[in-house]
């Protein structure tokens, strides 16, 4: 797995949908191992049931930040949370107030050291759009304002109804614009320049970068409208402006169930490799590994199944997220494809970009 990419703070919002991973954590989770990244994709799983949760990153910059989102949960009620965060709907914090709420928290202190220089660093304002990966799609959506017209992306996002929106897609976003727009900024030269730092995955799809990411928005506007897709919003409008298409931690009653959850928690972190860490452990019963198993490398990009098995309780879920690259030559022995059971959930998922896959751990 590249280092590069992974040891600097590539990720400050989300960059998945993990209510697909909420719904498939069991009712009676005695302990799940999480990939952090931003954190916000770990708040969505603190759902009732669950007892122990290890939430493990090679970046301890992600970490930090994971722990931020959690103090922050224990701290403040919903709407203070979001304003924190300046998500649209409420007003934000400013500076002042975002540097007095983070100074009364309770938080490590190694992790209290790099976020107080990142905030300070940045004047306090908020961090939801600060990372690598956020980044580099507000700059996707300038070039798209460039290519394609802000009047034509402007009104895409004034659809409200899914006929409204199709005719308007069918009509103006089927042409050569988009095409040259996704040919430009959908290859690995482009990804490798701006995010990836050389650690993109190799595509091993069977089909090229124009056709699966053509394929990813055309499931996307297809799920109904724009303005209700966080990652459409980012990708397009370069910020998140309505509060219809928020990330699962905006969700009150998530957030709510989340903060109920946290306080009775085992929580640990493990700053390093998750397949090292599951392989010393034991008692998981869901793994949430993230898109992390397209950047494996040989031999860990055939073993790494087993490996994780010997942590795992018969009947353990996995999670693979599955980016341009399904790991070559994985040795499945020991799991079942369950991944037919979640058609539904995976449909909905509202970013689309990955081959989503469960599997479950059979007895011994």
């Amino acid at each position: 797995m590249g280092s590069r990419y992974f040891r600097d703070l590539n990720y400050t919002l989300t960059n998945e949908d993990t209510l697909l991973e909420r719904n498939l954590l069991p009712d009676a989770c005695a302990h799940a191992w999480v990939v952090c990244g931003s954190g916000g994709r770990v708040l969505p799983l603190l759902k009732r049931g669950l007892r122990r949760l290890t939430v493990v990153d090679l970046s301890f910059p992600q970490l930090a930040l994971c722990e931020l989102r959690l103090a922050l949960l224990r701290s403040l009620e919903h709407t203070d949370y979001l304003r924190f965060f300046s998500y649209p709907g409420v007003p934000g914090l400013s500076p002042e107030d975002r540097e007095s709420v983070f100074m009364d928290l309770e938080l490590r202190p190694a992790s209290r050291r790099f976020l107080d220089d990142r905030l300070r660093s940045a004047g306090f304002r908020s961090p939801l759009l600060e990372g690598r990966w956020e980044r580099t799609f507000i700059g996707f959506s300038k070039l798209a304002r460039v290519i394609l017209g802000s009047d034509r992306i402007e009104r895409l996002f004034a659809c409200t109804g899914p006929a409204e929106q199709a005719e308007l897609i069918r009509r103006e976003w089927s042409g050569l614009r988009w095409k040259a727009l996704i040919a430009l900024t959908g290859n690995a030269r482009t990804f490798n320049s701006l995010l990836y730092s050389g650690d993109f995955p190799t595509n091993n799809t069977g089909i090229g970068y124009v056709d699966y990411y053509s394929r990813a928005f055309e499931r996307l506007f297809a799920q109904g409208p724009v303005r209700e897709n966080f990652f459409l919003q980012l990708t397009l409008l370069g910020e998140l402006r309505f509060s219809c298409g928020l990330p699962p931690e905006a969700d009150p009653d998530i957030y709510l169930e989340a903060r109920e959850v946290l306080n009775g928690l085992e929580l640990e972190w493990v700053e390093g490799d998750l397949v090292n860490g599951l392989e010393r452990t034991g008692g998981v019963d869901f793994v949430s590994l993230s898109n992390v198993a397209s950047y494996f490398k040989p031999p860990v990009e055939q073993e790494f199944l087993q490996r994780v098995g010997k942590g795992l309780l018969p009947g353990a879920r996995v999670v693979l997220r599955h980016y341009l690259h399904r790991p070559e030559g994985l040795v499945r022995d020991g799991f079942r494809d369950i991944t037919r059971d979640f058609d539904g959930p995976i449909g909905r998922e509202r970013m689309q970009m990955y081959e989503i896959e469960v599997l479950e751990r059979m007895p011994a």
